[in-house]
């Protein structure tokens, strides 16, 4: 708990009685110590106390008193996401910088969306508190406009995919003999495989196949569970796989040094890990394909547009075309943007936007809609949103949002995941306890 102060811009004040309404408002919130609002700077300086009080609760007064307090919203792709605890950690990493309003993370679809206040914290902090929580941020390019760098995150989801490929593939051909093994030992009875191969003990062999499957494979759930651990003080599924993994694995060479009487296991050891990196393979790559929707919507965008001017017509770069513009657009062509019929007639294919197959027809004084076809007349259009205001980019900005923000019934199943890890290991201690003296 710690006393914060924290300058709010406000919108919606009209007089010095807002500004009254405001810090009356923000003052009855337990934790708020001492509130000034300016009418003439459109400004609200709060103190409060962090552990009695939230910023949301702060944003939350504001517009339950029927003003608004500026915000802005980022999304960020992270990296090495392996369960829903990993996703909490990240947004309670998240929602302890000051400024952050709240953060939503979606292990789903390896994004944070962050809601924050601009004027109080920036967003390379957000990059820091994810990797000081042990994992790895997309970083956006520079001069990025809020909509995220897609092609930076469709890179780094494409080397994920690839990585766990190759992991799956190198665990895959060094665990494939000892599956047959097992096979030969439950069902035939160790009738097809000898006990030793070339004065090698089957053991040993099992060892040799099983310790680079346990160093590759094994390595990143370690370094998860290192950090769940000791970094974030949790128990995530990287723990549980780890601990199952090296504890059939310890077990297992400590029976082949004759330290104690047993079976070997690591048969169980690397399939363990062979299987979880399979389905870490299977999982990246449903991402990808959820990506590739939204980039093939995008690339339905015309790349330039036909400007009437007044010498006549140019072409030019679809992000040079500003509101009012008039476009010329020929049988054939994609319409550029969003925008206003002035002059002609044509029947325009905006199947694309409203799943109806019949073109609709287009005269003076009708909207038509950016990347739908200008089947067969020859339309002068006026363009009334460009860039990121065009229905397709809102369609894509909806998209996005949607699915960073987390149905309420994942997020009943992600506390609930919370408490289970803790609760595996407990009652597998307290079996094998019982086991070991009874």
């Amino acid at each position: 708990m710690t006393a914060q102060t924290t300058t709010l811009d406000i919108t919606g004040m009209s007089c010095a009685n807002c500004s009254a309404t405001i810090e009356d408002s923000l003052a009855d919130l337990d934790g708020v110590s001492d509130v000034t609002a300016n009418y003439a700077t459109d400004e609200a300086t709060v103190e409060y106390d962090d552990g009695a009080v939230s910023l949301a609760d702060l944003y939350a007064a504001v517009e339950e008193a029927g003003y608004g307090a500026v915000s802005e919203t980022t999304r960020i792709g992270i990296a090495d996401m392996s369960c829903a605890n990993c996703a909490d950690t990240n947004a309670e990493a998240l929602e302890s910088l000051p400024g952050v309003v709240e953060a939503d993370v979606n292990y789903a679809t390896d994004e944070a969306q962050v809601r924050y206040n601009p004027a109080a914290t920036d967003i390379e902090l957000f990059y820091d508190a994810i990797e000081n929580a042990g994992y790895e941020p997309v970083r956006e390019n520079a001069g990025d406009d809020g909509g995220g760098d897609t092609d930076a995150r469709d890179a780094a989801r494409e080397g994920e995919i690839r990585k766990q490929l190759r992991l799956t593939i190198f665990g895959a051909a060094l665990s494939a003999p000892m599956l047959v093994f097992l096979a030969d030992k439950f069902l035939l009875g160790g009738a097809l495989v000898p006990g030793s191969v070339f004065g090698v003990e089957l053991g040993w062999i099992q060892f040799l196949l099983a310790t680079p499957v346990q160093i590759v494979l094994g390595r990143p759930f370690y370094a998860n569970s290192y950090d769940a651990l000791v970094k974030n003080r949790r128990a995530n599924m990287d723990v549980l796989i780890a601990l199952g993994s090296s504890t059939a694995y310890g077990y297992s060479v400590a029976v082949l040094a004759g330290l104690i009487a047993g079976s070997v296991y690591f048969d169980t050891a690397a399939l363990i890990l062979v299987f979880i990196t399979l389905g870490n393979y299977l999982e990246a790559r449903s991402k990808g394909q959820a990506g590739d929707a939204l980039r093939e919507l995008l690339e339905m965008e015309a790349d330039t547009a036909t400007v009437v001017t007044d010498d006549g017509e140019e072409e030019i770069p679809l992000k040079d075309v500003a509101v009012v513009d008039r476009m010329k657009v020929r049988p054939g062509e994609q319409i550029p943007t969003d925008g206003v019929v002035v002059d002609g007639q044509s029947a325009v294919d905006e199947s694309m936007v409203t799943g109806e197959s019949v073109p609709v027809e287009k005269t003076e004084g009708d909207e038509v809609v950016g990347s739908t076809i200008n089947e067969n007349g020859v339309l002068t259009v006026e363009a009334t949103k460009v860039g990121s205001d065009t229905a397709l980019q809102q369609i894509v900005q909806t998209v996005k949002e949607a699915q960073s923000r987390q149905p309420d019934i994942q997020n009943v199943a992600d506390r609930i995941s919370a408490y289970f890890v803790p609760i595996v290991i407990a009652n597998a201690v307290l079996w094998g306890l019982l086991w070991f003296f009874l």
